[in-house]
């Protein structure tokens, strides 16, 4: 280590450096103090450290090139350590997850180094990118309870707006994380090592430059996501973050921010389309008008799908008879044993999740503004809207999306005081009683629009719990293995939820105001449960779309007190679901409701990994490019609706949460 000659020369530029230290480390403290409360040890740590620091940079400390040659290697691998603190901890990472992270920080720090011409600058530019992200993204998760995704640049200006709203503190452990980054700022200000040649520069800055972008095209990949054993589940981005590292999943997800746009896409073909399907708008007369109630039961499913076999009692007997007398049928959903929020997406919207890039999460991604849906539509017509889901309410973001979508309010798990519950979920018959609670509570000459999403039938069957037991037995079974009591403890659970249905049908048959309820699966369970049933059944594997689409049929039921003509759909998607539910109520249809019902007789099915055709046959995604261009109709339109607001007919689309009257 050596101290320069010229060591008691003020410099200006070395005493701005010492001041912003001291300021960010006195800040951080503050901020500390302001978040946790005073902490003596920990003040003066950073006190001390803010004092060494200082005179690290004022002295103009200088290693010689073995010990900076060390803390080029080193500091990189610091700042990810630092990084990975503000929020969790290195330990929660696998060694390939570790691997992988290292990989973008030294080549980040390569490729800003040879960019800057300089070791010294390149590093503490470098320092800086996972210092001031990982702060962003701390004070993101405390504010909204989920981390940073890349979609929020779409709405960097709506946070901003907002951000005088918040209060900014720290934990200790966050202003520890702000220390050690600002030691390893000034330990990157202490190298000797030079980069004198252009050529050298030149050609470093490309081959880094090259090693980020193979390794951004990469991390995209399921291939090598797969390979480093990245967790991929989007439903919970905290634990995501935890168990890929924060810099290795914000650019996984990279792949999820960007939807083409459609061959021939343009406003006047949107506009085009949209003048053949338009209606009239015409004042709907509320006293004439049913209260709508959509349920969407999480994992509810009829498993007989799969073939016959015997249980100890009859699953979902009052549903089916339901099914029977009134509108009933299968739909196929784009997803299976999750992303409960796909489904909703497609009922909410009339969108595809075919037209989506794959693994996409709408509700986080692409719901950034005010949106059409069912509920602004229903509220143009006069309604009231309300939107129930007895769990958290930030669970895939849906306190900001209902807002967007034209709710009046939003009814989560704090909402329930007390609930019966199962498994440690809020049970369907106390989220079905609390439709009764908001139906009972409007106005008389109110018209109510209720959404509600359950959580009784949530995964996790074969986790024993105290407040369950299952009754309803799979008779053929000897060999009660784990999955088989898994997989009778979720038909017992249907069974539940039958029970739940029919007493809630029930009520709303003597109320004496016009009721209409639509109930749906979102989603089979997950491939545990269904081996279980495949091998009663003695259902073999085919590689085949019929066979495959068997795992994301889910059966629905439209119900009303005021009688409904008997209908079934043997097979459709949920995408059109809002369109039969409205037409049902006798309420107007949105002109892109009209296209759809149109779209429907051509195509029944548009899901995330099939479309069916009026044949019933059953066709993969660009295997027939000539009969898929009469998709690209429904493209165009779900493009303008969700992507191009600018130029979108918010009329067309059932109007938006800021149009509504």
């Amino acid at each position: 280590m050596t101290v320069q000659k010229e060591k008691f020369k003020f410099s200006k530029l070395r005493a701005a450096g010492a001041i912003l230290v001291t300021a960010a480390a006195l800040l951080a403290a503050g901020l500390a103090i302001q978040g946790e409360g005073m902490d003596l040890a920990f003040l003066a740590l950073m006190l001390l450290s803010a004092a060494a620091m200082d005179l690290l940079i004022l002295f103009r400390v200088e290693f010689g090139r073995v010990i900076s040659a060390i803390l080029c290697v080193v500091i990189p691998a610091a700042a990810f350590f630092a990084l990975e603190n503000y929020t969790h901890v290195i330990s929660d990472l696998d060694v390939p997850i570790i691997v992988l992270n290292l990989l973008f920080f030294y080549f980040l720090y390569g490729f800003l180094t040879f960019a800057c011409g300089s070791v010294r600058i390149g590093y503490l530019a470098a320092t800086l990118v996972p210092m001031l992200f990982g702060l962003a993204n701390y004070f993101v998760v405390s504010f909204r309870g989920s981390p940073i995704v890349p979609w929020d640049l779409l709405s960097i200006g709506t946070a901003a707006s907002v951000a005088g709203n918040y209060t900014f503190s720290l934990q200790w452990k966050q202003a520890l994380a702000v220390l050690l980054f600002l030691w390893i700022l000034v330990a990157a200000g202490t190298t000797s090592l030079k980069l004198r040649k252009v050529k050298l520069r030149v050609s470093g800055a490309l081959v880094f430059a090259l090693c980020l972008f193979l390794y951004l095209s990469g991390i995209q990949k399921s291939q090598v996501q797969s390979f480093f054993g990245m967790d991929t589940i989007l439903f919970t981005p905290n634990v995501l973050y935890r168990n890929n590292g924060i810099a290795a999943a914000f650019l996984g997800n990279l792949r999820f921010l960007h939807i083409e746009e459609p061959e021939g896409y343009s406003t006047a073909r949107a506009e085009e389309i949209e003048e053949e399907y338009r209606t009239p708008e015409d004042d709907a007369n509320l006293t004439k008008c049913p209260n709508v109630v959509v349920i969407m039961d999480e994992a509810f499913s009829d498993l007989s799908v799969w073939g016959d076999f015997e249980t100890s009692e009859e699953v979902m007997p009052f549903f089916k008879m339901m099914q029977d007398e009134a509108i009933g049928g299968e739909l196929y959903v784009s997803v299976k044993g999750g992303n409960t929020a796909n489904t909703e997406f497609e009922l909410m919207t009339g969108d595809s999740m075919a037209f989506l890039p794959m693994g996409s999460i709408p509700y986080q991604q692409y719901i950034n503004d005010p949106t059409p849906s069912l509920a602004s539509q229903l509220k143009s017509l006069g309604y009231s809207a309300t939107a129930i889901h007895p769990y958290n309410a930030s669970g895939w973001d849906r306190n900001i999306v209902y807002e967007l979508f034209g709710f009046d309010e939003f009814l989560s798990l704090k909402n329930f005081v007390s609930p019966h519950k199962m498994r440690g979920y809020v049970s369907d018959r106390a989220a079905f009683d609390k439709i009764i609670e908001v139906y009972e509570n409007k106005a008389e000459d109110e018209r109510k629009f209720i959404f509600l999403v359950t959580m009784q039938n949530h995964g996790g069957y074969s986790k024993a719990s105290p407040d369950f037991t299952s009754y309803v037995k799979l008779t053929g079974v000897e060999q009660k293995t784990t999955s088989v009591l898994a997989t009778e403890k979720y038909l017992t659970l249907m069974n539940e939820t039958d029970r739940a249905l029919e007493d809630l049908i029930l009520y709303f048959q003597e109320q004496e105001e016009p009721t209409i309820v639509l109930m749906f699966g979102d989603h089979q369970p997950s491939d545990y449960i269904t081996n279980v049933v495949q091998r009663i059944c003695n259902v073999k594997s085919e590689e085949t779309l019929d066979y495959a689409q068997q795992g994301y049929r889910v059966p629905f039921l439209i119900w009303s007190n005021y009688g409904l003509e008997h209908q079934y759909y043997d097979g459709i998607s949920v995408n059109y679901l809002g369109g039969i539910l409205m037409e049902a109520a006798g309420l107007p249809l949105s002109g892109y409701q009209n296209f759809l019902s149109g779209l429907r007789e051509e195509f029944p099915v548009v899901n995330a990994n099939v479309y069916r055709d009026s044949d019933g046959t059953f066709y993969s995604y660009g295997e027939d490019e000539e009969k898929e261009r009469g998709l690209l109709d429904y493209k165009i339109l779900q493009y303008n609706h969700l992507v191009d607001g600018k130029h979108r007919d918010d009329a067309f689309f059932g109007t938006t949460a800021d149009n509504e009257t």
